[in-house]
């Protein structure tokens, strides 16, 4: 009996095929994987500041919410990541950190005092938001229930609205404002069925920029191993300190967008909407032409993960995407579902490839292996490793598609050189039973980095997986399934 003829349900016999496999291997010795040594790349000489009292920020994050099943974080990491980054860019700036509705509202009255009449203010906050009756409300640590239980009265109750931000600005007469959302960040088990930001339009003078696309949700961070902060926020702090002085506001969060849904695979996908008139930079506001790069080598604008990130951060990042579609596809009810056809809809990948899961596997809704396919293939088209992994597997099996080796191994293929471990011992097995030779150094370097960088599987509140296929790379190895139950 082969991986892809299993009657067992495939991504269980997938994992547990991981777990024994790094279990057997892990005699060869390997070195444990190693620390990152820098996340932070080498700033370029900043402009010198404006006069005082011309440019102003107020950033706000809070982590530290009341219920614990709201807690973040890396706001506070994010709040002091992007105050710093303003400061050397000659802001004024003040932070609040864990504060409530009420600490928000009089720091933005405050504030507005303060920035009266200037040439620039920007707002940015890090933390739980919602979308409510098409008003975006920004939550203070009070907040005294789940997000996915909030409804209209408890936003207006518990929040700050965005719409009293900007005219609170508006009426200091500032002449160039900009709103920055790092928000909602809630996962697959928290978020609320309409979790999410919906598009504002903007006042005369202002750029409204939200981490993410509209009715989706925002990384809370890079994992265990990865910067202490969220991925818009780590971005967005890399790209202010490599500013060119002349790069208008607009090309900077172009930038932004680019680098974010790249390294979240797509599944974050920044946007702004602005009508500001001119060329507005973060130095002044007269035109300029520079566009900005972060990220990359001049004159070519950068794209995805910093190379200081590493390797290893985005092989460890694919496991726990995996692990959230496994478990988001295991455990669900109906408030779930709808909320990851809603992230789908909004062009997130990983709800997609949940999705895909919850099909294939027929535990929640009748089993559908065409369904599954479908929404596996548009995270794939994304270029989502997982999903391509997914897809492959079922390509192997003949399920839900034609049956077809070569087709499977350029889609595994695809997904390992993307840094997806699943994908890459998948390829080998596939190899195997296609009867091609496999080059030794392959099979070492592959299996060296399962047992460096063993799956994170099983993880807590995943209950037991039983079963193991007999696969000929396995018998090779000397590894025989359990006895079945």
């Amino acid at each position: 009996m082969n991986a892809f003829k299993a009657p067992m349900k495939t991504r269980a016999a997938f994992a547990v095929r991981r777990r024994l496999l790094a279990a057997a291997l892990a005699a060869l010795g390997a070195d444990t994987m190693r620390p990152l040594t820098s996340y932070a790349s080498t700033p370029a000489p900043l402009p010198a500041p404006l006069p005082a009292k011309r440019k102003y920020a107020l950033v706000i994050g809070n982590a530290r919410y009341a219920v614990a099943a709201n807690i973040l974080t890396n706001p506070v990491n994010d709040a002091r990541l992007i105050a710093d980054s303003l400061r050397k860019r000659g802001f004024d700036v003040a932070m609040l950190t864990d504060v409530t509705t009420t600490q928000m509202e009089a720091a933005v009255d405050e504030f507005a005092g303060r920035a009266a009449d200037a040439d620039l203010a920007l707002v940015y906050f890090a933390g739980h938001a919602v979308a409510v009756d098409d008003v975006n409300y920004l939550f203070g640590v009070e907040l005294p229930l789940p997000l996915a239980e909030v409804r209209i009265r408890a936003a207006q109750q518990n929040s700050l609205s965005l719409r009293r931000v900007s005219q609170t600005l508006r009426r200091a007469g500032i002449r160039a404002r900009l709103l920055v959302l790092d928000a909602c960040r809630t996962n697959l088990t928290r978020g609320a069925p309409a979790a999410g930001l919906v598009h504002t339009v903007p006042a005369g003078g202002e750029l409204i920029a939200f981490s993410t696309q509209p009715g989706a949700t925002a990384e809370d961070g890079f994992g265990r191993d990865g910067p202490r902060h969220s991925p818009y926020a780590f971005y967005f702090a890399q790209g202010l300190d490599t500013l060119p002085a002349s790069a208008p506001v607009e090309n900077f969060f172009k930038q932004l967008t680019g680098d974010v849904q790249v390294a979240t695979a797509y599944r974050q996908v920044p946007h702004y909407a602005s009508s500001l008139v001119g060329a507005v930079t973060f130095t002044s506001l007269a035109d300029g032409q520079t566009p900005a790069t972060p990220g990359g080598q001049p004159p070519q604008p950068g794209r995805g993960p910093s190379p200081t990130l590493g390797r290893d951060l985005i092989k460890a990042r694919m496991s726990a995407w995996e692990y959230e579609i496994e478990r988001g596809a295991q455990y669900l009810d109906e408030p779930r579902l709808e909320s990851l056809v809603a992230r789908a809809r909004a062009g997130d990948v990983v709800a997609m490839t949940t999705l895909g899961l919850v099909a294939e596997n027929g535990d929640h809704v009748e089993q559908n292996y065409q369904t599954a396919a479908l929404w596996y293939q548009r995270a794939a088209d994304q270029g989502f490793a997982p999903a391509q992994t997914y897809l492959g597997e079922l390509t192997g099996m003949g399920r839900g598609v034609p049956k077809n080796y070569n087709a499977a191994e350029r889609l595994f293929r695809a997904a390992a050189e993307a840094g997806h471990r699943r994908a890459a011992l998948d390829l080998l097995d596939l190899k195997v039973r296609m009867g091609e030779p496999v080059d030794p150094r392959e099979w070492t370097a592959v299996l060296q980095d399962a047992v460096r960088n063993p799956p994170g599987f099983p993880q807590p509140g995943m209950p037991p997986i039983q079963g193991l296929p007999d696969t000929p790379w396995m018998r090779a190895l000397g590894v025989r399934p359990p006895a079945q139950p």
